[in-house]
C-alpha cells in the first residue's frame, strides 16, 4: 500500500476545506490503531479543526491538498552552499543526500506548531515508478536584489599606477618598491607561462567585466583583481572554498545576492558575479576611501583592515605592511595587484608583447523552464552539452534548476532566435521528470542506465553514490526526459511500458530530424553555421544545391547523424548505439572517443547527445 504526503498546491475556499475537514475530524475520532506509526491520538487529526477557526476567508495555504509520495518524512535540509551534503554515518546514499523533503517546498505560511501532513494511502502498481516532485529533490533557491548604480568614483589610482610604479622609491608607492618589484619578476620568470593564460583569458572577459564594473561607477581597471584573484577562471576554487572569477566565499556572495545551493552557484557566473564583486567593492571603498585599503579588505576582510587601520592609527597601506598584524599574503596583494596592471597595460615593454589574447565573449540569452536537460536541448538546437556548460558555468547539474520557474542560460552567439523558434519542443522534449524507482535484486547501474536513458554519471551524481554497486540502495531517483505532461504530475505511477512508450516517441521525433524555419537573410552556409551541420549534408538533406537560394519562411531540414563544421567531425547519437560503435564506424579506439568527449568509457550514451570526433578519424 503505497503512502503519499498531501502537500501546498494553493488556496481553498473555507466553505470546501470545511467538508473536507468535517471528514477528517469523523475519521480521526473512530480510528485507535496507529497507521504506519502514527496513532490516532496524533496531531495529525486534531489540527484541521483549529484550521477552522483562522480569522482569513480562505484557509492558509498550507493546507491546500495534492499528492506528493512520502518517505518516512525526512529531516529538514541540510546547508547546500558547497555541493552535495555530508552524510550521516549509517545513513543509506540516496534521498538523504538528496532530499530536502516535501514540506521543505510550502510556498505561504507555515502550518501552526504541532501538526503534521495528512495522508492518504493509494495502492502501488507492480513495478511502477513514482513521479516526484520537483521540491522533493535537492535544494532551494535563494535569490538576492541587485544594488542601483552609485555615483562614478575616482578612478586616478589606477590610471597613474604604472607611472608611479615605475618611479620606484621616488613614486607614490615608495614603501611598495621591493615588493612590486618581486611580483613583476615573479610574473617575467616562474610564473610566466601561468600569466600569460591569465592575460589570454582576459581578452575573453575583461571587456564585459569592465562594462559592468562602470555601471556602478567603479574605475574598469579593477578587473585586474579579478587577474590575480583566478586569473579570470569561472571555475577557479580555493582552500578557503571561494569560487569564481571574482572568488567569492559562500557568505560574502550571498550576502551580495549570489545564489549558492546543490543546482546553482552564481559565484561562478561571470555576469552576476561581477555585479557582486562591484557592489563589495563600493562598499569597501566607502568604509575606507582608499583603493589600497579596499582592495586588501577584498582579500582578508574589512574588519581586519578596521583593526589595523585603528590599531595603528594610520590609512597608509605600505606603513601598515611595516607591521606584524596583517598576513604576508594581504601585504603582497596590493603590490601583487599593482604588478599585474603595470605589465597588463604595457605587456610589450614587460616581455608579453606575443600574448594571443582570445576573442571577446559574445552570446544570446534566452529563458528555458526549470528543470530543463542541458543535453536534451543541446540536441534540439544543435549546440554540445559541453558548450552550454561552458558559456552557463553557473550550472552545476545536468539540467536547470527544477524548482525554478524560468531560468535564463546562454547560448552561442546566433542561436537565441534557434531556441526561441523550437521552445515548444524544448519545453517537452528537454523537460526533466525525477522518477522515484525501488532496486530489484541483479538491477546494476548499467542496466538501469540503459532502461532510463539515463547517463551513469547522473545517476550517481543525483543519489550521491560514489561506488556501482547498489547492494544497500533501496532506491533510486532518476531523471528521464520525453514523459507527456499527464505523465509527469507529481505521485503518478509509472511503468517500464509507459517510459518505453516515452522513449519511442522521442525516438521517432529524432528520426523526423530537426527543422528550422529560414530567416530573411539566410543561407545554407548561415544555417550551416547555426547547426553545426555541414552546408552539403543540408543540401543533401533537402534534396537542393548547395549553392541554392533560400525563401525566408520556408522550412530547412536539419539531418541527425554525423555533421562535420570547422570544429572537426560529430557524431549525433543515435538509439541503441554505444562508444564501442561507434569508435568502430569512425576508425578511433573507444578510449580516444572517451578521451575526447571527456566521458566514462563505460557510461551508456543517452540518443541525441552530440560526440567529438578526435582528429585521429
Amino acid at each position: 500500500m503505497g503512502t503519499y504526503i498531501l502537500s501546498a498546491g494553493g488556496d481553498v475556499g473555507r466553505k470546501q476545506m470545511g467538508i473536507i475537514l468535517a471528514v477528517v475530524t469523523f475519521f480521526g475520532s473512530i480510528l485507535t490503531t496507529p497507521v504506519r506509526g502514527i496513532a490516532s491520538e496524533s496531531p495529525l487529526f486534531s489540527a484541521f479543526p483549529q484550521a477552522l477557526t483562522e480569522p482569513s476567508p480562505a484557509v492558509p495555504a498550507w493546507s491546500a491538498l495534492s499528492l506528493v509520495p512520502l518517505k518516512a518524512v525526512p529531516p529538514p535540509a541540510p546547508d547546500r552552499t558547497e555541493g552535495v551534503a555530508p552524510r550521516a554515518p549509517g545513513d543509506v546514499p540516496v534521498f538523504s543526500s538528496i532530499l530536502t523533503g516535501a514540506n521543505a517546498s510550502l510556498r505561504g505560511p507555515e502550518p501552526p506548531a504541532g501538526t503534521v501532513p495528512f495522508r492518504a494511502f493509494l495502492r502501488d502498481e507492480k513495478d511502477s515508478d513514482i513521479v516526484l516532485a520537483p521540491s522533493d529533490v535537492a535544494g532551494a533557491m535563494e535569490t538576492g536584489e541587485e544594488a542601483e548604480p552609485v555615483v562614478v568614483l575616482d578612478a586616478e589610482f589606477f590610471a597613474n599606477a604604472p607611472d608611479e610604479v615605475e618611479k620606484g622609491s621616488d613614486g607614490s608607492y615608495a614603501n611598495l618598491t621591493r615588493r612590486i618589484d618581486k611580483f613583476i619578476r615573479y610574473f617575467q620568470t616562474n610564473a610566466r607561462d601561468r600569466f600569460e593564460v591569465w592575460l589570454a583569458r582576459s581578452g575573453k572577459y575583461s571587456d564585459m567585466m569592465r562594462e559592468i564594473l562602470a555601471k556602478y561607477g567603479m574605475p574598469g581597471d579593477l578587473v585586474y583583481l579579478a587577474l590575480i584573484e583566478s586569473g579570470f577562471s569561472p571555475q577557479a576554487y580555493s582552500v578557503a572554498r571561494a569560487a569564481g572569477p571574482w572568488q567569492f566565499i559562500p557568505g560574502t556572495g550571498k550576502r551580495y545576492g549570489l545564489q549558492v545551493n546543490w543546482w546553482v552557484d552564481e559565484r561562478r557566473d561571470y555576469e552576476k558575479s561581477t555585479h557582486a564583486a562591484a557592489n563589495y567593492l563600493k562598499d569597501l571603498y566607502g568604509m575606507f576611501d582608499s583603493w589600497p585599503l579596499a582592495a586588501a579588505a577584498y582579500n582578508c576582510g574589512e574588519g581586519k583592515i578596521q583593526r589595523a587601520v585603528s590599531r595603528y592609527k594610520t590609512d597608509d597601506f605600505g606603513t601598515l605592511t611595516r607591521y606584524r598584524y596583517l598576513s604576508r599574503e594581504t601585504k603582497d596583494y596590493v603590490p601583487k595587484m599593482l604588478a599585474a596592471l603595470t605589465i597588463a597595460k604595457n605587456p610589450e615593454k614587460y616581455g608579453f608583447g606575443d600574448v594571443r589574447y582570445e576573442e571577446p565573449i559574445a552570446f544570446d540569452k534566452v529563458a528555458v523552464p526549470g528543470g530543463t536537460d542541458l543535453a536534451a536541448m543541446g540536441s534540439l538546437i544543435g549546440v554540445p552539452v559541453e558548450t552550454l556548460k561552458e558559456l552557463n558555468p553557473q550550472l552545476r547539474r545536468f539540467c536547470t534548476h527544477p524548482e525554478a520557474e524560468m531560468v535564463e542560460i546562454r547560448l552561442p552567439k546566433g542561436f537565441g532566435p534557434v531556441a526561441a523558434e523550437r521552445m515548444e519542443e524544448i519545453r517537452t522534449e528537454a523537460r526533466v521528470t525525477f522518477l522515484e524507482h525501488k532496486v530489484k535484486k541483479k538491477e546494476t547501474l548499467a542496466s538501469l542506465a540503459d532502461q532510463y536513458n539515463t547517463p551513469i554519471s547522473t545517476l550517481k551524481e543525483m543519489n550521491g553514490l560514489r561506488g556501482d554497486s547498489l547492494r544497500r540502495v533501496p532506491k533510486l531517483i532518476i531523471p528521464v526526459t520525453g514523459l507527456s505532461g499527464e505523465e509527469s504530475v507529481p505521485g503518478t505511477k509509472v511503468s517500464p511500458d509507459r517510459l518505453r512508450m516515452a522513449h519511442m516517441r522521442g525516438d521517432e521525433g529524432y528520426r523526423r530530424g530537426q527543422k528550422v524555419r529560414v530567416r530573411k537573410g539566410d543561407s545554407l552556409w548561415t544555417i550551416s553555421r547555426r547547426s553545426g551541420v555541414s552546408i552539403q549534408a543540408l543540401a543533401r538533406e533537402n534534396r537542393m544545391k548547395t549553392t541554392g537560394t533560400l525563401r525566408a519562411g520556408s522550412v530547412i531540414r536539419i539531418p541527425g547523424g554525423v555533421s562535420r563544421s570547422g570544429n572537426g567531425s560529430r557524431h549525433v547519437v543515435r538509439p541503441g548505439e554505444t562508444l564501442w560503435s561507434i569508435a568502430r564506424r569512425h576508425g578511433v579506439t573507444v578510449n580516444q572517443l572517451a578521451d575526447r568527449n571527456n566521458i566514462d568509457p563505460r557510461e551508456s550514451l543517452r540518443s541525441g547527445r552530440v560526440l567529438q570526433i578526435p582528429t585521429e578519424s
